[in-house]
């Protein structure tokens, strides 16, 4: 941080010196300029600004160039606007651990200091805000609060934040509905790959269907699996991998496509872990039922549920559709048709290389 002045000195000082040294009274030189002694009167006393004009005057009635009095009046200028900011940083000290600083500067986002006022100058800069309390304005999410306690929303969005960072790093084409729905039965085939495999492959088929996907890890506490907003004209998908659940991982990808089917451009939707926080249930739940229904056709699960249940059977089932059995167990579970321990070596953890 560069050096700020405790105090920034008006240009006005700097004249009635100038008239103390020439012993000129302020009635002289408003006769030498045609200044009006009220107008010179504000200046002196600070509460007048020197204009390129009354610069101009003053350098044939006192000397020194024009430019030099212009400078005066734009490094006071400067330093008075600085020293308000280093007050607003000050006062804004307290909010930094809401943002995960620590956590920020750790995956590159920010720089590393042991600087409180760095951090929310930093804080800023990743933001694109001139105050943390500015974010909201730029982050329009709806929270809620559980038994009077809100939600991490500072954590949520700087976690947000990441992921509109990277998904600039991408240029997309025009966003295609139709490609995307052609895609959604060819992307849960890949499901019986490795998730280092399909993560890159999933991101891959979404980004021609002008779909940017990133997978930002969770911060802690803040109990996000998953969120879905617009970019200019093109939908983000952020996955958390919260959990690291592969089943989990695949419902949530499927939720966060049925929004961008299902409903408009306007609303940003954040899947929290709590579903009691959620606001727009109607369309959540419109987005679960497309989850389950285009990994798993309803038909075709009823008629599964028919029957007895056995480990086999649910391997069976998920490899007659192509995936990954663990998908079948997590929605078995899920639906409390099994117990999660009686599946559980069929549901797999996840780990992806962007981690």
């Amino acid at each position: 941080m560069a050096y700020i002045p405790n105090k920034a000195v008006h240009p006005g000082h700097t004249i009635a010196k100038a008239l103390e040294r020439e012993g000129m009274p302020q009635k002289n030189l408003c006769a030498r300029t045609g200044l009006s002694e009220k107008h010179l009167s504000q200046i002196i006393n600070g509460s007048a600004s020197i204009t390129v004009e009354t610069a101009l005057l003053l350098e044939n009635a006192l000397g020194g160039s024009a430019s030099f009095w212009i400078n005066l009046e734009k490094n006071y200028q400067e330093t008075n606007a600085r020293l308000e900011r280093m007050s607003l940083v000050k006062k804004e000290i307290s909010l930094v651990p809401k943002f995960f600083y620590n956590e920020l500067a750790k995956r590159g986002y920010v720089p590393q200091t042991s600087s409180n006022e760095n951090k929310v100058e930093n804080l800023w800069r990743f933001f694109g805000v001139n105050s943390l309390s500015y974010i909201e304005n730029t982050e329009p999410v709806v929270y809620r609060k559980k038994n009077g306690v809100e939600v991490k929303k500072d954590g949520i969005a700087a976690w947000l934040r990441c992921g509109e960072i990277e998904s600039k790093k991408v240029t997309l084409p025009e966003y295609s509905d139709k490609k995307l729905k052609q895609s959604l039965p060819k992307i849960k085939l890949l499901s019986v790959k490795n998730p280092e495999e399909y993560s890159k492959e999933i991101r891959d088929i979404l980004n021609t269907c002008g779909v940017y996907l990133v997978y930002i890890p969770h911060f802690p506490g803040i109990g996000v699996s998953g969120a879905v907003r617009w970019i200019n004209n093109n939908p983000l998908i952020q996955l958390s991998i919260y959990n690291a659940w592969a089943d989990i991982f695949w419902f949530t990808l499927y939720h966060e496509i049925g929004h961008l089917i299902l409903h408009g451009k306007k609303e940003k939707f954040i899947e929290y872990d709590d579903r009691d926080l959620v606001t727009a249930k109607e369309k959540e739940n419109e987005a679960d039922r497309f989850a389950s229904d285009e990994l798993i056709p309803e038909k075709s699960y009823t008629d599964f549920l028919k029957k007895p249940l056995s480990f086999q059977g649910i391997i069976e089932f998920a490899n007659s559709f192509g995936i990954h059995s663990g998908i079948v167990a997590g929605r078995l579970c899920h639906d409390g048709k099994v117990n999660w321990n009686k599946v559980s070596t069929l549901r797999s953890r996840l780990k992806f290389a962007d981690e």
